[in-house]
């Protein structure tokens, strides 16, 4: 069975613990901020001219989702606060949870035979 509600990743950022928490709301913002198809968020993150900006952008965004998400009444984050707390020291560490969150939200599916296209009798009953 799917698991519809992913859980979200955790961070450590400026000594403060964070959610991030990867949803369709964030791939809206991404494609247009950067006016790009989803698919190519990797290919953008490469880019050493913009991985800085797209790193800060995603991670502000899905801390927010995870605020969001929660309902805790938590501030939201903003970019440059974001962006403050990164460093070269801790920027692989952050793009590698940046991924995780993205791979873990993607619904999982116990029946690997079936086409993510058909539905079965179970799920449309």
């Amino acid at each position: 069975m799917s698991d519809l509600q992913p859980k979200p990743t955790t961070i450590t950022l400026g000594g403060k613990e964070y959610g991030l928490l990867f949803t369709i709301n964030v791939i809206d913002a991404v494609q247009d901020k950067f006016d790009i198809a989803i698919s190519q968020l990797a290919d953008l993150m490469r880019d050493d001219r913009k991985t800085f900006k797209v790193l800060r952008f995603l991670l502000a965004e899905m801390i927010n989702e995870a605020i969001d998400d929660a309902g805790n009444g938590e501030k939201h984050v903003d970019e440059r606060a974001v962006g403050r707390k990164i460093t070269p020291a801790n920027m692989g560490n952050l793009s590698e949870a940046v991924l995780t969150a993205f791979t873990s939200s993607a619904p999982t599916n116990d029946d690997e035979d079936a086409s993510p296209n058909v539905m079965s009798e179970q799920q449309v009953s």
